[in-house]
């Protein structure tokens, strides 16, 4: 033992000295922290003990080697006999460690946080104390003091350095300021002075206070490391104590159940398992051990009825195979490599091969389906299963059997495993060939007409929804001609309707033998045929045309032999983008073929629409252009007319703007004269947009004192308008409250629901509405509710004969108190006399608006004040 102690020392003075040697030279003779001198001696201590078994295995065996020896090998086979609860305890370890280690680490953060906030608040306390006296020696100039002042600050131990920067860039500082600016805490404060005079704050400089954290991480982390070193200790010792009572109680009794398990036969069961301890009661290792023995018990019972189960199963599966031959539906089944192994009756009768013939062939071979081209693709179709790519439910396809038949099957292909531990197929055809041949039969008749064996009335229309697709998309027109049999009653009335269904059967032949391949002929109905012509070109059309009455004029119809003479009347109509409505297309069809018949039968006509003036029709078409021009070239003139108050002091003055058009010549034209044309040919909405942006333009560049209304016309009340408004409005950066846009009641009740979706949109900017032409309608308070406006404007029709008309002031009298009861304001329009304004003024409208007020002019006034303007036509 003396031997062993004095080894013993020998290495701890050597590895003393050698570690000493090395934290002298990195560290100049002095520890970091004590966290270091903790861990070094845990180092020491380890090493120590290595040096002593190296030297006890290398020496002479005496006594006391031979006892450590003994130690270390009981210790070995300790932990290979209870290597779980060593891993239990290094996890349990590592995690106390790791959860412990981080809530310290977190106490010592919050530390670190409070220790920043109590000297954050002594530099304030500091700086409030010091700055009135630096103020009044810097308002002195009294630099001495203000140095003297300063180094005093480092007396307290806040204040690790100063610094006081005057307006004029002179400095003052005092202290060491630390190399690393992360380790410090900066503050600075404003030193103002009162003026005695004025009592204002005049600022004489900025004073900069830091302190240095180097202590204070030097404490918090030599806490941290006392910490974690006890916790190690302490779960060290409590890991060992762990572990010998994890093998007294546990360990050594799983050794005795693993043995018992690994020495278990599932067909000559042993005795049952017993611990090799005292009766203790029921705890862990007493349910695992009467778990086993139950296990024991089953095990005697299933084997017992597995033997009786797999006799069942072989009953069943005789069963099965019975109940497989007699399904209705072809089955066949196949092996893991696809080779046939039951065939049931049904199968062999829809693919001609006998079960004999077929087991043990490639299904591939038995079974062929083709594809649209004619191909056989029942291998892909095996593929798609395997990779569970098949559609589900039944795949419609055609098989082709051994004598070379066809037929149109369901067919459902499903994965199952087999006896040796494969995946074979059952694939199920089901014969559908009868009822597909029904429902073409049943289409067909759906489509097309029983007598003549043409597209009837559906099948056209249908058609006409086909060709108006290919028109939206593609802009390919078509003709459309319809046929009305001149006299045909007079061949049912004379000769009955066998006759007549006889003459419509021939005419049917007689029409597709005269048009070509690329026409559709149907009978629409009654005596009226339909063509439908996969070309625009007129000349072509006509051509077709003037071959059917041209057949129809040469065709005798003979019954009962009294010839008849059979003609036609023909309407033409054009297909396109325009019109392109089936229902629309028949409809002016029908106009033009009733037309055709009124100019005298036996001919044909196109629908042209309704006839005008040719003269007139050519200036509007002019007009048409100009339109269009001014458009792209700003020819367009917006005037100005005022709308004030109908008593002052009780609103706020604003505009209406009014649209002019200025032609090449410069001659100024109203709107009256081409508004009618703009809305004929849909360019209202490209006007409207015109005027929305010139407008808004007007109301950025005149500030937020003006405002204006906008005119909309119905064609513009949509989401592409709304869209567009919303982009100008983000554009010119105006207040949207500026902008009141009209709309009149006719346009607005158009489409109520569109027209009240467009307002709600845009009051939510802010911007307002007015309800324009307002009693013009039988419908006005039915939708008054409807429609969120801020404005009535009382149609002009009402406000011209208020004077002297009784009915027409009542009639305004209802509207202003209407209005009024909702909370919106009234604007009267066409004011042309002061007799006029003076009765609105009794009546108690708010706004006036006419020549009497003010004139359209190309200006706005001197003194426009907020409110709403209407940028429209007038």
């Amino acid at each position: 033992m003396t031997w062993l102690n004095s080894v013993i020392l020998t290495v701890v003075k050597h590895e003393f000295a050698a570690c000493f040697t090395n934290c002298r030279s990195s560290s100049g003779f002095a520890f970091k922290n004590k966290t270091s001198i903790g861990f070094d001696l845990l180092l020491w201590i380890t090493i120590c003990a290595s040096h002593a078994l190296r030297l006890c295995s290398t020496q002479n065996p005496d006594p006391v080697s031979a006892v450590l020896q003994k130690f270390f090998r009981r210790a070995k086979e300790f932990y290979r006999e209870n290597r779980l609860a060593w891993r239990m305890v290094a996890a349990v370890i590592a995690i106390s460690l790791l959860v412990t280690a981080s809530l310290t680490v977190i106490l010592v953060r919050i530390e670190y946080q409070r220790s920043i906030a109590r000297i954050e608040a002594d530099l304030d306390t500091l700086s409030s104390s010091v700055r009135p006296q630096l103020a009044v020696n810097l308002w002195l100039v009294n630099t001495e003091a203000v140095r003297t002042q300063l180094h005093s600050l480092l007396q307290t131990k806040v204040v690790g350095w100063a610094r006081l920067v005057e307006p004029d860039g002179t400095r003052y500082e005092v202290g060491e300021l630390p190399d690393k600016h992360e380790l410090t805490i900066r503050k600075r404060y404003v030193v103002e002075y009162e003026h005695p005079l004025t009592h204002r704050n005049v600022p004489l400089g900025e004073l900069e206070l830091v302190n240095t954290l180097d202590g204070l991480q030097t404490q918090l982390l030599a806490q941290l490391g006392r910490i974690l070193l006890l916790l190690g200790l302490g779960m060290m010792s409590a890991a060992l104590c762990f572990l010998w009572l994890y093998h007294r109680l546990i360990a050594r009794h799983l050794s005795h159940i693993a043995e018992y398990t690994r020495r278990f036969d599932y067909e000559r069961m042993m005795a049952p398992l017993v611990l090799a301890r005292q009766k203790r009661g029921t705890d862990e290792l007493q349910t695992l051990t009467d778990a086993i023995n139950t296990m024991r018990r089953n095990l005697l019972i299933g084997n017992a009825q597995r033997d009786e189960a797999q006799q069942a199963m072989l009953r069943e599966k005789e069963l099965a195979e019975v109940t497989l031959r007699s399904v209705a539906d072809a089955i066949v089944t196949t092996t893991g490599d696809g080779r046939v192994k039951l065939l049931n009756t049904a199968a062999e009768k829809l693919i001609g091969w006998t079960f004999a013939e077929a087991r043990g062939r490639p299904i591939t071979e038995i079974v062929v389906t083709l594809d649209d081209t004619g191909e056989a693709d029942f291998a892909s179709l095996l593929h798609l299963a395997r990779v569970g790519a098949l559609p589900p439910g039944a795949v419609k396809t055609t098989i082709t059997n051994r004598h070379g038949e066809h037929y149109r099957v369901e067919m459902a292909i499903v994965q199952i495993g087999d006896a040796e531990g494969g995946t074979g197929y059952v694939v199920a055809l089901h014969d559908i060939s009868a009822a597909e041949a029904l429902t073409a039969r049943l289409a067909y008749q759906a489509m097309h007409d029983e007598l003549t064996g043409l597209t009837n009335r559906r099948g056209f229309m249908t058609a006409l929804a086909t060709a108006r697709d290919l028109v939206q998309e593609y802009d390919e027109a078509r003709v459309v001609m319809q046929l009305d049999l001149d006299q045909f009653k007079l061949v049912n009335d004379t000769c009955g309707h066998q006759a007549g269904d006889e003459l419509l059967r021939q005419l049917a032949q007689q029409f597709q033998d005269v048009m070509s391949e690329n026409v559709l002929v149907g009978r629409l109905g009654g005596d009226e045929f339909g063509f439908l012509l996969d070309t625009a070109n007129e000349a072509q059309a006509q051509q077709a045309a003037r071959s059917v009455l041209l057949a129809l004029e040469q065709y005798r119809f003979v019954w009962g032999d009294r010839p008849f003479v059979v003609t036609g009347s023909m309407g033409l109509v054009r297909m396109d983008r325009e019109v392109c409505n089936p229902q629309e297309v028949m409809s002016r069809a029908d106009v033009a073929c009733y037309a055709a018949k009124e100019a005298g039968r036996n001919r044909f006509a196109w629908y042209r629409g309704a006839e005008e003036n040719l003269e007139g029709r050519h200036n509007e078409l002019q007009l048409l252009a100009t339109l269009r021009q001014a458009a792209e070239q700003d020819w367009f003139r917006l005037y100005f007319q005022p709308i004030v108050p109908a008593r002052p002091g009780r609103g706020t003055r604003h505009h209406e703007v009014l649209l002019r058009l200025v032609d090449e010549q410069g001659k100024v034209i109203p709107p009256g004269a081409f508004i009618p044309a703009a809305e004929r040919y849909d360019l209202m909405a490209t006007i409207d947009r015109w005027v929305i942006a010139h407008t808004l333009n007007v109301l950025r560049d005149g500030g937020p004192q003006v405002s204006l209304s906008v005119n909309l016309s119905g064609k513009s009340l949509n989401r592409q308008t709304l869209a567009f408004v919303l982009e100008r409005l983000e554009e010119t950066r105006i207040e949207p409250s500026q902008v009141c846009f009209e709309i009149t009641e006719t346009s607005a009740i158009a489409n109520i629901q569109e027209s009240t979706q467009f307002i709600e949109a845009l009051r939510e900017r802010g911007c307002r509405f007015a309800l324009d032409d307002f009693g013009s309608g039988f419908s006005s308070f039915t939708y008054l509710k409807t429609l969120p406006v801020d404005y009535l404007k009382i149609d002009g029709s009402l406000i011209r004969d208020v004077v002297h008309d009784d009915v027409s002031r009542q009639m305004v009298i209802a509207v202003n108190r209407i209005a009024h009861a909702m909370g919106r304001q009234t604007i009267a329009e066409y004011v042309e006399s002061e007799e006029i304004a003076s009765a609105l003024r009794e009546i108690g409208v708010d706004f006036l608006q006419g020549y009497h007020i003010g004139m359209p002019e190309p200006f706005l006034d001197d003194a426009p004040t907020p409110g709403n303007g209407t940028t429209g036509f007038q």
